[in-house]
């Protein structure tokens, strides 16, 4: 059952290459904020199905929003999705989208490496640190 997991990853891989090159396209005809603003439009719009809709249950779904609780850091979430959607498809449309994966990707092998080590706690042995390592040079070298 762990194995259908690994999908997930590779989805959101593919989603997000998707998403970068058509707000690409989105931002040239309509201007990159309007992209920006139909995003979460849509965004907002899925997230209210599944927050109300009756087929997501179980520990991920449930739970309730409670303001007087609520932490600065809850903001940086959707911070960093606006980042992301304002960053990806300007990065496209001036590096391609190869090189501008090949550096997110790199970026998210040394940050991920850095979290599982010190929030986590997850030791990173000597073979995760050497394909995070052969992974940016083959970045380095992709993009030259």
């Amino acid at each position: 059952m762990k194995n259908i997991f690994l999908l997930l990853p590779f989805v959101v891989g593919i989603c997000t290459v998707m998403q970068g090159v058509v707000n690409k396209r989105i931002a040239g005809e309509w201007g990159l904020s309007w992209a920006l603003m139909w995003n979460s439009v849509i965004c907002l719009i899925l997230a209210g199905v599944m927050l109300w809709g009756p087929w997501f249950s179980g520990p991920w779904y449930s739970g309730k929003l409670n303001l007087a609780t609520m932490k600065w850091w809850h903001f940086l979430p959707g911070i960093f999705g606006f980042i992301i959607i304002l960053c990806i498809p300007i990065s496209i449309s001036k590096l391609g989208a190869l090189n501008s994966f090949l550096i997110l990707v790199t970026s998210q092998l040394l940050v991920s490496g850095l979290w599982d080590h010190f929030v986590e706690g997850i030791n990173v042995s000597w073979t995760r640190a050497t394909g995070a390592c052969l992974a940016i040079v083959g970045a380095w070298l992709a993009t030259k």
